[in-house]
């Protein structure tokens, strides 16, 4: 009881400093400095803030997801595998994106779509990652900040502290994986 009495409070007393943070970060990774292999490896996918509820409407169905980032043997290439486990079905998905890094660029850039620009900051050490995907043309644009961690828990200072930057980015829906079935496997590809 009075560990679920301190968490409330903690969380009202992050709230109330939330008026008075301000919105500047500097925990921005340029892509062309990513060391490759300190990222590399397994990353639970915890949550997701979103311009519109209808950015959102694909990761709701998730119930949980696990990524495997491994960088490519082609110079400035990283391969990131996702596995997605479904609510309703228990049933999962399988995906796999290529990205282009360079020390020319300040973001990641994903094969097939040149028109979305992907950013990088990292928080807590080496623990969690976050990602802004923003794409301003063609069939669909969107602006999205998703979380990642070394494990599927998170505490409530990273969650403020995520809430506070989706706020400052104009970033009003928020959705959070349950993380009721973070089983997942992923392997190692070989075929990179």
């Amino acid at each position: 009881m009075y560990q679920r009495l301190w968490s409330w409070l903690l969380y009202l007393f992050g709230l109330t400093m939330q008026v008075f943070w301000n919105c500047d970060y500097n925990d921005k990774v340029t892509a062309g400095s990513l060391n490759k292999t300190q990222y590399s490896g397994k990353w639970y996918f915890i949550m997701i803030a979103a311009d519109s509820d209808s950015s959102l409407l694909k990761f709701g169905a998730m119930d949980s997801a696990v990524f495997l980032l491994t960088p490519m043997k082609a110079e400035g290439k990283l391969l990131l595998q996702g596995e997605f486990r479904l609510s309703e079905t228990t049933n999962c998905l399988s995906r796999q994106w290529t990205y282009y890094i360079s020390n020319q660029t300040q973001e990641m850039i994903l094969e097939g779509r040149p028109e979305q620009r992907t950013e990088i900051f990292v928080k807590d050490g080496d623990d969690y990652i976050m990602l802004l995907e923003v794409q301003e043309e063609g069939l669909e644009t969107f602006k999205r900040l998703m979380l990642y961690g070394r494990s599927p828990t998170l505490t409530d200072g990273l969650r403020l502290d995520f809430e506070h930057r989706a706020h400052c980015m104009d970033l009003t829906s928020i959705f959070v994986l349950k993380q009721s079935q973070v089983t997942l496997r992923i392997y190692p590809s070989t075929t990179h």
